[in-house]
C-alpha cells in the first residue's frame, strides 16, 4: 500500500535577506549604468561570517515576495547571527564592502579618437562612432596638410601658364624673324646686282641674324623653364598623393585601437535597500513514518 502524505502546514524559518544598488557614472567613459545585487542566505553562521557570492538572488524575486504571512502558520525561533544587532551591522557593513568591490562596468575607449562608450552601446554603434571620428579627423589633417602643397601647385601651375604663353610668343617672334633673315638675305642677292653697298647689306645681314639667334634662344629658354615646371609639378603632386595615402592608412589603423576599461564605483555610489531578516516559508509533510519539510518559496 502506498504511504499516505500530507501537508501539515506551513513554517516560517529566517533567512538573511540583503539588496543593494549600485550607480556607475563616468561621463568621460560615457556609463551610466545601475547594478543590483541580492542574496539570499538561508543558514548564515553563528559567528557572522558570510561569502555573499555563494548566495546570488534574482532581484526580480523581491516583487513576488509576500509582506504578510499566510493564515494558520507558525514561524521558528531566530537564533544567531540574525538575532545580534552588533553582528547584522558588521554583516551589513561586510555586504557593502562586498558590493563595492565586485560592481564594475566595462567600457570600450578609443583614446587615439577621444570616442568612449559604456556597456549600453554595442560594438557596431561603438565602431560606427569611431569610423566617423577618424574619417572628421583625417579630413581635417588632409586639408591642413595639403594647402601648403595646393598653394605651391597653383604658384606652379601659374607660371607653367605664363610660361607657355610667353613660349608662344617667342615662337611667332622666331618665326617672325627668320622671316626677317630670309628676306634680307634675298635683298642682299638682289643688292649684288643692283649696285647697292655691301657693307650697307652685311651689316643689314647680321644684325638680322642676331635677332634671330636671340629669338631662338629665348624659346629655348621658354622650353627648359616649362620642362622644368612640369617636373616640379609632377613632384608635388606624388608628394601630395603620398602625403594623402599615409594619412589614410594612420587613421584607418587608428579606429581598430580599441582598448577596455573598468570602471568601479565610489563608495558613496553604493546604496543598501534591504537588509534584513525575511521570512521563508516551509511547508510540513508528514507521512505514516515521517515528517520533513519543502521550501514553499517559488512555489506554484
Amino acid at each position: 500500500m502506498p504511504t499516505e502524505v500530507m501537508i501539515d502546514g506551513v513554517i516560517y524559518r529566517p533567512t538573511l535577506l540583503a539588496s543593494a544598488e549600485v550607480r556607475i557614472l563616468d561621463r568621460k567613459h560615457g556609463v551610466d549604468s545601475e547594478i543590483t545585487r541580492t542574496v539570499l542566505v538561508k543558514s548564515p553562521e553563528k559567528r557572522g561570517f558570510v561569502r555573499w557570492e555563494d548566495y546570488p538572488l534574482n532581484a526580480d524575486v523581491l516583487e513576488s515576495i509576500d509582506t504578510a504571512p499566510a493564515p494558520s502558520t507558525r514561524f521558528s525561533s531566530i537564533d544567531a547571527p540574525l538575532n545580534d544587532v552588533k553582528l547584522m551591522t558588521a554583516l551589513q557593513k561586510d555586504f557593502t564592502d562586498w558590493v563595492f568591490r565586485n560592481s564594475s562596468v566595462k567600457a570600450r575607449a578609443n583614446q587615439a579618437l577621444k570616442v568612449f562608450a559604456g556597456p549600453d552601446v554595442s560594438q557596431a554603434e561603438f565602431m560606427k562612432a569611431c569610423a566617423e571620428a577618424a574619417r572628421d579627423g583625417r579630413d581635417a589633417e588632409i586639408t591642413k596638410r595639403t594647402t601648403t602643397l595646393d598653394r605651391q601647385l597653383k604658384t606652379l601651375e601659374d607660371k607653367l601658364a605664363r610660361e607657355e604663353r610667353e613660349l608662344r610668343e617667342d615662337e611667332a617672334d622666331l618665326s617672325h624673324r627668320k622671316m626677317e633673315e630670309a628676306g634680307t638675305h634675298l635683298e642682299n642677292l638682289t643688292g649684288l646686282f643692283g649696285g647697292r653697298r655691301k657693307s650697307t647689306r652685311l651689316s643689314s645681314s647680321l644684325t638680322k641674324r642676331r635677332m634671330t639667334e636671340q629669338a631662338k634662344s629665348e624659346v629655348e629658354e621658354s622650353l627648359d623653364a616649362i620642362d622644368q615646371f612640369k617636373g616640379q609639378l609632377k613632384e608635388l603632386e606624388k608628394r601630395r598623393e603620398e602625403t594623402i595615402a599615409e594619412i589614410n592608412n594612420r587613421w584607418g589603423s587608428v579606429v581598430n585601437e580599441i582598448t577596455e576599461v573598468t570602471i568601479a564605483p565610489k563608495k558613496t555610489d553604493v546604496f543598501v535597500k534591504l537588509f534584513g531578516v525575511a521570512w521563508m516559508p516551509y511547508y510540513v509533510i508528514k507521512s505514516e513514518t515521517d515528517t520533513f519539510e519543502l521550501p514553499a518559496f517559488g512555489a506554484e
